[in-house]
């Protein structure tokens, strides 16, 4: 196991009345999503069993790394939350809304109910994008009136960049976007997700960075690391970092999935993304005042 050790705090932007480090940790490796290979997934699930106590030493290593923010989303990750808190952990967190039932209620409740409360909540991209293909946006809308009401944060997210454009096109009402960097379904015209065929093309990941860049709105971008294929090496996991954070505005976070079993990820990409966005604002021209 990895020796904990403090480093320096991460960069971070302020979002209403809250400020969030610059990068964000995810849900899906608690919940063996790796979205790589169904090994992984197992491998991923067996490894943060609530009992063996790895996930909590996680949330414990992203305060001490500066990550002070979570994107997190279901009933497993609520327990953690609890649980973190109770052990004195301070982690923010913004919820997951996966609109998985006609009445949204129970699902918006169960949220709010969770110690400590979330700062923020975002509808979950791939109901979004289900809705979006189906002619059904206005569902969206409708769910989002209601986040309003909650005095949350609110977001809205996709895998599609041409969902996000259709989204930025109506200019509802949220604080923020959800980004993700690459679409995953086997066939984008339905949404149909093939765990064993999913897509990664970077042609969908520029495209929606392109997106990120020209909307005002900040933005949570996922799924920098194309779910470990850009992995392979240190310097490949780096440059995708750093291709990420140069393609975005200074207003945006970066969200990434990670887990401890093999290296010290948390330590390394929180240095890493430390380095890239002083490197980014070293490298902005100079004014006289």
């Amino acid at each position: 196991m990895y020796q904990s050790h403090t480093t320096p705090a991460l960069p971070c932007v302020r979002w209403g009345s809250h400020e969030i480090s610059r990068l964000l940790i995810g849900h899906n490796p608690f919940k063996g999503q790796a979205h790589f290979s169904r090994a992984l997934d197992a491998e991923m699930k067996a490894w943060y069993a609530p009992e063996l106590g790895h996930d909590l030493d996680i949330l414990t290593r992203c305060e001490e790394a500066g990550i002070n923010t979570a994107q997190f989303g279901g009933a497993v990750m609520h327990a953690l939350l609890r649980r973190h808190a109770e052990r004195g952990g301070r982690l923010q967190w913004i919820a997951t809304f996966y609109d998985a039932a006609d009445d949204p209620e129970t699902e918006i409740q169960a949220i709010l109910a969770v110690e400590p409360p979330p700062i923020g909540i975002y509808y979950y991209g791939g109901a979004l994008d289900t809705c979006f293909l189906s002619g059904q946006l206005e569902r969206v809308a409708e769910r989002l009136r209601r986040l309003r009401d909650t005095g949350l944060l609110v977001g809205v997210g996709s895998h599609l960049p041409e969902a996000m454009c259709e989204v930025e096109s109506r200019g509802w009402d949220a604080d923020f976007y959800e980004t993700c960097l690459y679409t995953v379904y086997a066939d984008r015209r339905s949404g149909t997700i093939d765990r064993d065929n999913e897509v990664f093309d970077d042609r969908d990941r520029d495209a929606m960075l392109a997106f990120v860049k020209q909307v005002s709105k900040p933005c949570i971008v996922f799924k920098t690391l194309a779910a470990s294929r850009k992995c392979s090496t240190d310097d490949e996991t780096r440059a995708a970092l750093a291709y990420a954070y140069r393609s975005i505005k200074s207003s945006d976070v970066v969200l990434v999935g990670m887990w401890q079993k093999y290296k010290d990820q948390i330590t390394q990409n929180a240095q890493w993304a430390g380095e890239i966005l002083s490197k980014i604002e070293a490298d902005q021209p100079q004014f006289p005042s």
